[in-house]
């Protein structure tokens, strides 16, 4: 294990699979779980390298079958989720025939973790983007467990995520859904908590709700978050934590070398915005959003055409997608001295202090006018500039 150290994902495959109890996931100095081996109770077997992820090449399918631009019908629904709403609408489908999904909520800690909802009620925490790192904690069991009683799961993760539960299980399942996301990279609980404990400073109470991706303003990169019974909105630009995430700075140190930052992907489906879809599909674009949707496998295939009625689609090119997503051809590139400065003294600096001097915020005039605007006026201008630039 001490050999990919570095490369550890923080999945929890090795823990989850391990039958001596011999590993656990202790946080190291910059917040991000790393798994970590008790040698007083490791007997060497091996299971934990050869099940790693990390050290397999086979976790990935080929090429895509289809790509697809999508919007849920649903509009509450689709007003709710990041970009198309391409998760809810699977999550439900799931969910109508009896089924589990595993996603992600924040906790009442307000820490991003995977859960199990079976339920539209239970669903609704998940269909929020969240910009850190999940902890996948037990979920892996659960999910051989539901699928050995026969029960229809889908698991949706980023790239990583789905290659260990993949990994973890041993084998494929007829009755498993398999939701990959484009993923930038993730930056680290710990930061997140800082963040969120800069804002209790500032507005004196705790933050109950979080949402990097609200659409108050349409489809972007507008945030809210809740303290009390008062809901506070902006975008990236005047955002620290948000800003330097978007420029990956606050990234785990894997996610500079990732895997799955390719179109070869680990998922049955793959999901993410549509960035560029105005370019390819005029027609199409929403300022409600729209989802990319990668079809990888037969399996995935077959459940697309029994959720698709539930959605606007058109059919697309996996070429367009991958000039709006980077991360489809390419892992995000290390910026070495700022993310080092970065973590550099998060757990030693009071978090105002560190904030300040770590993430200088420097937005443009226009970037400060645009923040401020109206949101009915931000409409009507990216309306006049798509009438303009067709």
């Amino acid at each position: 294990m001490e050999r990919i150290t570095e490369y550890c994902t923080g999945c929890r495959a090795c823990e989850q699979l391990c039958a001596k109890k011999a590993i656990r996931m202790v946080a190291d100095r910059e917040g991000f779980l790393m798994a970590t081996v008790d040698g007083n109770l490791c007997v060497d077997c091996g299971l934990c390298a050869k099940r790693c992820p990390q050290n397999r090449k086979d976790l990935l399918h080929g090429k895509s079958l289809a790509t697809w631009a999508v919007r849920l019908k649903d509009e509450h629904t689709l007003y709710r989720s990041a970009s198309g709403g391409a998760f809810a609408g699977w999550a439900a489908f799931v969910i109508s025939q009896s089924g589990a999904v595993f996603g992600v909520k924040y906790n009442e800690k307000m820490r991003a973790v995977h859960v199990k909802v079976e339920t539209w009620e239970e669903l609704q925490p998940l269909l929020s983007s969240k910009y850190v790192q999940s902890d996948t904690g037990n979920t892996f069991a659960e999910v051989r467990k539901l699928l050995n009683e026969g029960r229809l799961v889908l698991y949706s993760g980023t790239g990583c995520q789905i290659a260990a539960l993949r990994s973890f299980l041993g084998k494929d399942y007829d009755n498993l859904i398999l939701v990959d996301l484009i993923c930038h990279g993730v930056p680290s609980p710990l930061l997140f908590s800082r963040y969120l404990e800069l804002l209790r400073k500032k507005h004196g109470a705790n933050i109950d709700e979080y949402d990097f991706r609200d659409k108050r303003g349409g489809w972007g990169l507008g945030y809210k978050y809740k303290y009390k019974n008062t809901h506070k909105y902006g975008t990236a630009v005047s955002n620290p934590y948000y800003a330097y995430f978007l420029q990956g700075y606050t990234y785990r140190e894997c996610c500079y070398r990732c895997h799955y930052a390719c179109t070869e992907r680990a998922g049955d489906i793959t999901i993410a915005d549509y960035w560029g879809v105005e370019k390819y599909h005029p027609d199409f674009y929403s300022t409600k959003g729209v989802s990319l949707m990668l079809v990888n496998t037969r399996k995935g295939g077959c459940f697309w055409n029994q959720v698709e009625c539930d959605f606007v689609c058109q059919e697309s090119k996996l070429e367009y997608a991958v000039k709006g997503n980077q991360n489809l051809k390419s892992p995000t590139i290390r910026t070495d001295k700022i993310r080092d400065y970065i973590y550099d003294g998060i757990n030693s600096m009071e978090v105002e202090e560190y904030f300040a001097a770590r993430f200088p915020l420097h937005p443009s005039l226009t970037q400060r006018i645009k923040d401020r605007m109206p949101v009915g006026v931000k409409l009507w201008l990216k309306r006049m500039k798509r009438q303009w630039n067709p």
